[in-house]
């Protein structure tokens, strides 16, 4: 074998390697689209707020605090 057709079989593979990756991925999407809830459990205590259900929401220092620390 030369040099060009290992090279033109290892692009083979890798296109066929990203395909079944990117074929995985959507299939991963699609399972966790099915799984979000609805908007029947989305709702929080108050109408109209929504909590986030997956990750803790960041809230930063405030500006007294951080004056206080230095």
């Amino acid at each position: 074998m030369d040099f060009i057709s290992i090279l033109a079989t290892i692009i083979l593979f890798t296109t066929v390697a990203t395909l079944a990756v990117a074929l995985a991925a959507y299939a991963a999407f699609k399972l966790r689209e099915r799984r979000k809830p609805g908007k029947k459990g989305a709702g929080g205590d108050a109408p109209g707020e929504i909590e986030p259900m997956f990750l803790d929401r960041y809230v930063p220092d405030s500006d007294a605090e951080v004056a206080e620390a230095q």
